[in-house]
């Protein structure tokens, strides 16, 4: 899974204060999944690893009370993320790794037709060698799916 995250929440997520991501929707996927994070622009880049350890779906107000600690986002942040939404999912991330060596976007469209995701999107292994090419965080990323 390659999952787009803000600059400022991955900064957050890398330090360790932001320990779920937040989304509106539940992707289908199971605890101990793989991500690939995406740094959004500015950084437009592949900058983290991680595994999904538990996912919880609920209302916007019953999951507040259960992430509000660990969610990295004010209360009016995460109110007018979740406005009009009846579900709020919260990814619980763990096994957070900084890459070493960022996969930038100019290096994922040159290895081929690439558009980052707007939330995530699934990657198997013939494609994430591809992307890779001969990247140095190549063998890192490759092993986190094998």
């Amino acid at each position: 899974m390659l999952m787009s995250i803000r600059p400022r929440h991955v900064e957050s997520i890398l330090r360790g204060e932001k320990r779920v991501e937040l989304r509106r929707t539940r992707p289908v996927i199971k605890r101990g999944q793989p991500v690939a994070i995406y740094a959004t622009t500015p950084s437009a880049a592949v900058v983290a690893t991680c595994k999904i350890s538990a996912i919880e779906t609920s209302s916007p107000s019953d999951l507040w009370a259960t992430v509000k600690a660990i969610c990295g986002v004010t209360k009016d942040e995460y109110d007018a993320y979740f406005a009009d939404s009846a579900t709020a999912v919260a990814l619980h991330l763990t096994e957070v790794s900084a890459l070493e060596h960022p996969v930038s976007l100019r290096h994922l469209r040159e290895a081929g037709p690439f558009t980052p995701p707007q939330t995530w999107h699934f990657i198997d292994g013939m494609r994430l060698t591809g992307m890779l090419a001969d990247h140095p965080a190549a063998s890192r990323l490759q092993a986190m799916i094998s």
